[in-house]
This record gives C-alpha cells, sequence and structure tokens, in this order.
C-alpha cells in the first residue's frame, strides 16, 4: 500500500486524485499541504486524509511513500527538493523545473536518495502518441517533426490582459507541445537536439530545433484558431498526425505522389477523422478522463516505485526539455518587456453639477483588478490600488497591488488609506464551494479588513441575477425588487451573489461601513462582441442558438461604460444611488441586441429555440446524467433563470449619464491642457 501526499491542492491535483482511483497499485492518501486554506481543507475532505499546516508539517506526520507536487510552477523546486529528502519518491506537476540547475538539483538529489523522480508529461502515455510511435517506420526515413498547439485562454480579452500576463499563459501551456516534440526527436534521431531558430511575442512562439537530419517545428499561439494540439511525424514515403485533442491518429501511409493517391489520400483521412473522433469521445465520456495519458503515467510511476525500476520519463529528457524550455521563456519574457504604447488615460469621477479634477488624488482599492470587469474599473480612475491573486499586471493604471486571496483573508494593510473600496471579485464559475469561497467568504474577509484600517466606503459589484424571478411576464423589476428567498435552485453564480449582498448589507451596517450596490447586466466588448450567457450560445461556425425570440427583453451594458459608471460611484459615494441596477436602456430586446451586434460586424446567423422547450431539455438532460452516476440532481430552476426579464432603466440611465458626462468633460480638460 503506497502512501500518498499532496502538496498543491488545485485544479490539476484534483485530476490527479481522480486517476489514483483507476490504478491497479493500491494506495492511500496520508496527507495534503496547500497555502490557500480553504482549497486544503475541500481536499483534505475529498480524499478523506488529514490537512497539513505546512509542507514539513505533512513530511514529518504523514511520512508518505509517494508526493504529487501540483503547486504553481515558481514552487515545484522547494517543494519536490522537500519531499526528496524526507525520503519520498515525487511526481512534479509540469513544468519539472523552470532551470536546468534545479532540475540537474533535483535528478542528483533523486539519485544520492535513490528515488524516483517523474514529471507531468502525461500525453507520452496518450494512446494515440503511442500509435503514432508504433506506425512511424511505415513513413521510411524521418524529415521533420511538426508540432503545433493553439490554445483559448478562458477570463478577459487578451488584448486587455496586458503582455505579462499574455507571456505568463503561453509560458503555461508551452510544456506540452514542447516535451512531445522533444520525445519524438529523441527517439528517431537519439542525438543532441539544438535549438535552430526563435520568434517570440507574448501570445506566440514559433522555433525550428534541429537533430541531426531532422528538424522539429514547434508552433504554440495564444491568438491562432482553431483551438488544437497536434503532432505531424512526416517522412519519405508519408505522414501521420496525432491529434491530442481528440486522441487520434490520421494519415495515410503512402507518398501522395500518384494520381490515385492524390485524390484518395484526402477522403481516406477524411473518413479517419470522422470515424475516429466519434470512437475517441464515446471513450471520453465512458471513462470520464479529461487528461488522457494521465492515469497511465501515474500508474506506470507508481508501479517502478514498487518494483524499483526506471522512472517512465528519463532524467535525459526532463534536462533536455528544461534546457530548451528555460531558453524559450527567456525569450518569450524578453518580447514581453518590450516597450508598447500606453492605453489611453483613464477617467476619473465627477460630483453631480461639477466637473472633478481629471487626476483625483483619492485612493481607491479595488479587489478583482486584472478580471474582465475589474481591469477596466482600474482604468476609469485615477488612482487605484489593485488586489488579486496573481501577480501584478502590467497595467500603467494601478498605482500599487496586492497579492492576495481573499477567500483566506485580507490584511487591514491591503486597503488601508483608502478612501473608497471597489469590490468587483467574485467567483464565476465553479459550484457552490467555489462561490462559498471566493464570492461570500471572500466579502466577508474583505468587511473585516476594511472595518480593522477604517476604511467605511464600499461600492460592491453584484449581478442582475439576483434579482427575485418574475411572477408575471409583464412585471417591471426595479431597484427594490426583494431577492428571492430561497436562491440556491438559481444555481451557483446567483446564489452567491444572493448572499454576498445579504451579507454586505447586514455586516457592512454593524461595521459602520456605507455600502453601494452596482448590478451589472450581462457585460459587453463590442470589440469583440459575442452572445450573452443568457441569450444564447455559439454552435458551430457562424450558426448560434438563441433563446427565445427576438422581441423578448434583454439586459446588457457595455464594460467600459458600467467601469466608467462604477468609478462614479465611487468618486460620487454620497450622492450615488444606494442600489442600482446598471443596464443599457437603448438595448431593450433581443432584436435590438442583434442589431447592434451586427453593427459592430457581426455575422453570426440565429436559431431560436423557444426557452421551455430549452428547459424542459436541460433539466432532462441533468437529471440523466446525475442518476447515471448513481446520485439525484442538484435542483435547478432552469426555466426561472433562462426567462426574460422586463426592467425600470430611469436610475440606470441618470447614473451612466453622469459617468458619460464625467468621461466626455475629462476628455476635454485633457485636450486642453
Amino acid at each position: 500500500m503506497r502512501r500518498v501526499a499532496f502538496i498543491g491542492a488545485g485544479h490539476m491535483a484534483g485530476h490527479h486524485l481522480s486517476a489514483l482511483a483507476r490504478l491497479t497499485t493500491k494506495s492511500v492518501v496520508v496527507g495534503v499541504h496547500d497555502r490557500m486554506t480553504a482549497r486544503r481543507d475541500e481536499f483534505a475532505a475529498r480524499a478523506a486524509c488529514p490537512a497539513f499546516p505546512s509542507v514539513e508539517a505533512l513530511l514529518d506526520d504523514a511520512r508518505p511513500d509517494i508526493v504529487h507536487v501540483c503547486t504553481p510552477p515558481g514552487a515545484h523546486f522547494d517543494a519536490a527538493r522537500a519531499a526528496l529528502e524526507a525520503g519520498a519518491h515525487v511526481y512534479v506537476e509540469k513544468p519539472f523545473a523552470l532551470t536546468v540547475g534545479d532540475a540537474r538539483t533535483l535528478l542528483d538529489l533523486a539519485r544520492v536518495q535513490g528515488r524516483l523522480v517523474c514529471a507531468g508529461h502525461q500525453l507520452l502515455r496518450d494512446r494515440a502518441f503511442g500509435r503514432l510511435l508504433a506506425r512511424a517506420v511505415e513513413l521510411g526515413s524521418p524529415v521533420q517533426v511538426d508540432s503545433h498547439f493553439a490554445f483559448c485562454p478562458a477570463g478577459p480579452s487578451l488584448q486587455r490582459i496586458g503582455a505579462t500576463r499574455q507571456a505568463r499563459l503561453l509560458i503555461d501551456i508551452l510544456p506540452h507541445p514542447l516535451y512531445t516534440l522533444v520525445s519524438v526527436l529523441e527517439r528517431l534521431t537519439g542525438g543532441e537536439i539544438d535549438l535552430a531558430w526563435v520568434h517570440a511575442d507574448p501570445m506566440d512562439l514559433q522555433a525550428v530545433l534541429r537533430a541531426g537530419d531532422v528538424t522539429g517545428r514547434l508552433s504554440v499561439s495564444l491568438r491562432a484558431r482553431p483551438v488544437a494540439s497536434t503532432l505531424t511525424l512526416t517522412g519519405t514515403r508519408g505522414a501521420l498526425t496525432c491529434d491530442f485533442v481528440r486522441s487520434i491518429v490520421v494519415g495515410a501511409e503512402n507518398s501522395g505522389t500518384e494520381a490515385i493517391e492524390k485524390v484518395l489520400n484526402p477522403m481516406v483521412e477524411g473518413a479517419q477523422l470522422l470515424s475516429r473522433t466519434a470512437v475517441s469521445v464515446a471513450n471520453r465520456v465512458c471513462s470520464s478522463g479529461s487528461y488522457p495519458g494521465l492515469v497511465q503515467l501515474v500508474g506506470a510511476f507508481y508501479r517502478a516505485s514498487e518494483t524499483g525500476g526506471l522512472s517512465p520519463v528519463s532524467s535525459a529528457h526532463l534536462l533536455r526539455v528544461t534546457g530548451l524550455f528555460e531558453e524559450l521563456v527567456a525569450r518569450v519574457e524578453t518580447a514581453a518587456r518590450r516597450p508598447r504604447s500606453a492605453r489611453p488615460p483613464g477617467v476619473a469621477g465627477v460630483e453631480i453639477g461639477g466637473v472633478r479634477p481629471a487626476e483625483d488624488t483619492r485612493l481607491v482599492v479595488v479587489t478583482g483588478a486584472r478580471g474582465f470587469l475589474g481591469a477596466e474599473i482600474a482604468r476609469a480612475l485615477s488612482h487605484v490600488r489593485g488586489v488579486g491573486r496573481g501577480d501584478p499586471p502590467d497595467d500603467p493604471h494601478l498605482h500599487g497591488w496586492v497579492t492576495a486571496d481573499l477567500s483566506d483573508g485580507l490584511s487591514p494593510d491591503a486597503v488601508a488609506g483608502a478612501d473608497v473600496v471597489v469590490h468587483a471579485a467574485a467567483e464565476t464559475s465553479g459550484g457552490y464551494g467555489e462561490h462559498q469561497r471566493n464570492t461570500i467568504d471572500a466579502t466577508r474577509n474583505l468587511l473585516q479588513a476594511m472595518h480593522a484600517a477604517r476604511v467605511h466606503r464600499l461600492v460592491l459589484v453584484s449581478s442582475l441575477s439576483v434579482i427575485r424571478p418574475p411572477r408575471a411576464v409583464w412585471e417591471c423589476q426595479d431597484e427594490a425588487t426583494p431577492r428571492p428567498r430561497q436562491a440556491r435552485p438559481l444555481g451557483p453564480y446567483t446564489w452567491g451573489k444572493c448572499l454576498q449582498e445579504e451579507i454586505a448589507e447586514r455586516e457592512a451596517a454593524a461595521l459602520g461601513i456605507a455600502i453601494r450596490i452596482v448590478r451589472p447586466g450581462a457585460l459587453m466588448d463590442w470589440s469583440e462582441p459575442t452572445l450573452p450567457g443568457v441569450m444564447g450560445r455559439r454552435l458551430f461556425g457562424r450558426w448560434h442558438l438563441g433563446f427565445g425570440r427576438p422581441s423578448l427583453p434583454i439586459a446588457v451594458c457595455d464594460v467600459a461604460r458600467c467601469a466608467e459608471a462604477i468609478a462614479w460611484c465611487a468618486a460620487n459615494f454620497e450622492t450615488a444611488p444606494r442600489v442600482v441596477n446598471l443596464l443599457d436602456p437603448a438595448i431593450a430586446t433581443r432584436r435590438d441586441f442583434m442589431a447592434r451586434l451586427r453593427a459592430e460586424g457581426w455575422s453570426g446567423r440565429m436559431v431560436w429555440v423557444p426557452i421551455s422547450v430549452l428547459a424542459l431539455g436541460l433539466k432532462t438532460a441533468r437529471a440523466a446524467i446525475s442518476l447515471g452516476h448513481g446520485r439525484w440532481p442538484e435542483p435547478l430552476a432552469v426555466w426561472s433563470i433562462l426567462r426574460p426579464r422586463r426592467y425600470d432603466t430611469r436610475i440606470a440611465a441618470r447614473m451612466l449619464e453622469a459617468a458619460d458626462a464625467s468621461a466626455r468633460s475629462v476628455r476635454v480638460t485633457r485636450l486642453a491642457s
């Protein structure tokens, strides 16, 4: 029985834990440590193991045989070294190390300790990758290997997040296409691999590698579409492509020089793609595995640790990949530091009846200042300190930054000296547990920090979804419409936002904190127009599924105008309304929204489906999936969530008008100066 511990309890650690249940090697999880208390405790409950406050306590008290290091990359080295020194075998998520020096130190320590080290190169155990290598001999002498990875990051538009964060996302996805390419070149040539050419910027990396007579071409992009992860091996007698997204291999093992081959090869490959994709999707659904190769790699590592065999990922491979990774990362980071034109200056708030100076020196603290809306709020203010989980973004509008996870608490120093706090941080996905931590608990912790720092004004960014569902189709809802008595059936997001508002109103008053609540509708970036989730979804290509019919109402707001309104509220706190449902009065129906989309260059096609039909279909599908997994479905009021609402927009119109006037006045002032 292998005693297993986890350092890091995030998303990837959860996949590792699921993989353990599918191994033939018997194991028991004996402990977990994560610097985020809530995440650590949730993982411990799921794994039925103790949670430890430090790595040292975990290793001393749990005495694991194997440690999974699932921390952010910058913490991999320290965690892996501590585990090796404690006598454990170590499985490190990708990247194995950030520098060759760190990689060599860990491998030398593992050799001295007589322990194995493995890295999270699970695609090397993907069945499709194995089939590609097995059929490589059919292609004749190898000529080139192409590794292509196109990724679509979740969250704000790439253009909004700045070069440093773009580069960080690119670096995060780089290891997978790099180690698969290196592995194939190693197997084909067995010799050294040299980096012959590199072109890098924060969103794209192109490189050429040379291994003897074989050329390796690496392409990693955040901008390229469609999303893809492929490895193509080309030889003197044909080419084969391993598609990691679908876990399939396609290609015809012939030179393609004869006339009939030129005609039939595309047909053969099309048939392969169709049939093998269908089988792959079925296998993925049945296995519930979102990371092909992970179970196989972890299983091989566990068996080697039991039998005294070799690690399934060799030391030579790890050193070679780390060396190339280090050099490529340096190129990307250098590109991210190149000077770029600054964004237009932010917009300061104004008093009703008079314009504030363009440069308002009063400090505003903005939580979630790296998010889609939070970053826009920071741009709309003059003197901003941002609070967020990650490292400081390269945003010239931020005059300070505090790295903190609000769900774990917040130091009063983070908000000290602020005239007002704008709370824009909240969970936008995940289940009830995530919303409890990152919306509800985070708000309570922020209020406590504000009270301790004697900051007494809060602008809370909430959501229109907190208003109870309409009782009749003709009901017009306004700022006085109450929240629902039972919010949980309306889904995790609405539930979290409802409790957030309730806690903020109750506890802020008890702590002497005045509060203003802004409830935006669906936020739109008209430079990258998409359908709001309450209105529809893209199906395929230009075709979209629309909920309801064009004449139904919709509540949307441009993200920049929303941010300016929130900034106005922060600057004019005393005269701002206590609650405002913020939406664009000029876009009242879905037809109006579609007209604006098309005016912005959107060329999609809509298929409208009645909301009642969608609600019934979703409830049926959820029930079938839950019952198939042996559990009763969580109640979800789909009809209440999707049904259209009509709003009184008078308060929103006045606030947007004031914010627009502020923006115009500041622009005129700056142009005059």
